[in-house]
């Protein structure tokens, strides 16, 4: 049996042009950049960013004063012009992630959808999930706008 939370979602303005900010958000490979939670990433299945590529990388998160880490597995399961989608699973949870990148304002408007699937039944994590999914999606966003105003591209 499977319990599904309610959906996440998160958008940012990044001052670059949308074709740079997704070739980067795109490519798992650079999340360590990005992703506070995210140490490390390794492709297994795939070459390149394409739909059918798996991807497994570590992640680190607190929580009550404690580090949780796990390996994540990434299977990307479409991408389009300026977006992608995602299916991202651990020990804990399915999610399906979708993000797009669109024009805004001389840059970018970056959207993160994702929706979690629990494996066990969740008890006071279908509550706390959504506000730590969203502080934790707000943490990453922050950086990428930090990462294209400073220029480093």
């Amino acid at each position: 049996m499977s319990y599904q939370v309610r959906p996440v979602t998160v958008s940012v303005f990044v001052p670059a042009q949308p074709y740079e900010v997704f070739a980067y958000v795109s490519d798992t490979r650079n999340d360590p950049e990005w992703c506070p939670n995210v140490t490390d990433v390794e492709q297994v299945a795939g070459n390149g960013v394409g739909v059918g590529s798996r991807f497994r990388f570590h992640q680190s998160v607190e929580m009550r004063s404690r580090r949780l880490d796990s390996d994540v597995e990434v299977g990307v399961l479409s991408v389009g012009e300026n977006s992608i989608a995602w299916e991202v699973e651990d020990r804990f949870q399915v999610r399906h992630v979708v993000l797009r990148v669109e024009p805004a304002d001389g840059g970018s408007t970056v959207t993160q959808e994702s929706t979690a699937t629990f494996k066990r039944k969740p008890g006071l994590a279908k509550w706390l999930y959504p506000m730590l999914a969203r502080r934790t999606f707000r943490d990453q966003f922050a950086r990428l706008a930090e990462r294209f105003s400073l220029g480093a591209r």
